[in-house]
């Protein structure tokens, strides 16, 4: 089980249930088999988890502020990810954080007269999403007028063609690796740690659970991985790498707070992943960030 102490109340997730304020969903699989990616999450088929309702209102909220089209937002990688939703308790005529996740003083009186009187509700106001191993061709790439590929996501693997500068053909590390992706807190809500609260949540899960997180792949893939002169080791198990695909202005932070590196370097103080070119997307430089978790296999 996680464990989070947030500054509006602990949340504990286990399996698809969570508490008032933090909610996980394993991976959905099947029932976001009718998932209609041309339209909004309200008007999605019933049998799609709320939980993941809550997400896609989040994500389209954020996202759509910033251009990405709808059609972009839901992919094949959503069925088979962790998703985290961190939810806020407000007024339900309300639209802003309430007063105890807000400065003191920066309520009207007006407004304070109106949330006393009204019924609070649940407010999803923050998601991420753990991608698990293996990683496909990237999903977003398109063909640009000028034969240039453009990523439509953070959480895409970095195209090759001309970003910043010349970026060649990224060989990834043989070993499985997951993704961090989708993280997005309604605007009203980023001061207040929110994100910082869904990543180390998905850090913590994952360590504690790397059995989970990742399935041994087949006996004929092993076979394919040995002929390829992968170690078997590699293929069987999870060892913790974990990547990241960070707006370049937002690199300190990433390194900061959760300490993830451009060049992953190990103790021994040998260089495991290189340090990439940037790229753009969607008119924003960006860059490749990885860190490797200390896993406790055993634990289902």
């Amino acid at each position: 089980m996680t464990s989070v102490t947030t500054g509006f109340g602990t949340a504990n997730g286990n399996g698809n249930g969570g508490t008032e304020f933090l909610s996980m969903l394993s991976p959905p699989r099947n029932d976001l088999s009718e998932y209609d990616n041309t339209k909004p999450h309200t008007q999605q088929a019933a049998l799609i988890p709320q939980i993941f309702r809550d997400a896609m209102f989040v994500r389209e909220e954020v996202y759509g502020e910033q251009g990405v089209p709808l059609e972009a937002e839901f992919d094949q990688d959503d069925a088979r990810s962790w998703h985290w939703v961190v939810y806020a308790s407000v007024a339900s005529t309300a639209s802003s954080p309430p007063k105890t996740m807000r400065p003191e003083g920066s309520m009207s009186k007006e407004e304070e007269t109106r949330r006393a009187s009204a019924s609070a509700s649940r407010l999803p106001v923050g998601t991420l999403r753990l991608i698990p191993a293996p990683h496909g061709p990237n999903k977003y790439l398109e063909t640009a007028t000028e034969a240039k590929l453009v990523d439509k996501h953070g959480d895409a693997d970095p195209p090759p063609g001309e970003g910043l500068e010349a970026v060649p053909k990224k060989k990834h590390p043989a070993e499985p690796y997951v993704k961090l992706g989708r993280l997005a807190v309604l605007a009203p809500y980023r001061k207040l740690g929110l994100a910082k609260l869904l990543v180390n949540t998905a850090l913590e899960y994952a360590s504690k659970h790397p059995d989970v997180i990742y399935q041994p792949p087949s006996p004929t893939t092993l076979e394919l991985a040995n002929l390829r002169g992968h170690a078997s080791q590699d293929a069987v198990t999870w060892q913790g790498l974990i990547m990241i695909h960070a707006q370049a202005n937002l690199k300190g932070y990433w390194e900061k707070h959760f300490g993830f590196k451009e060049e992953l370097v190990n103790e021994k103080g040998e260089v495991e992943i290189e340090k990439e070119p940037h790229w753009v997307e969607e008119g924003i430089e960006h860059v490749g960030m990885w860190k490797r978790l200390k896993v406790e296999h055993g634990r289902l």
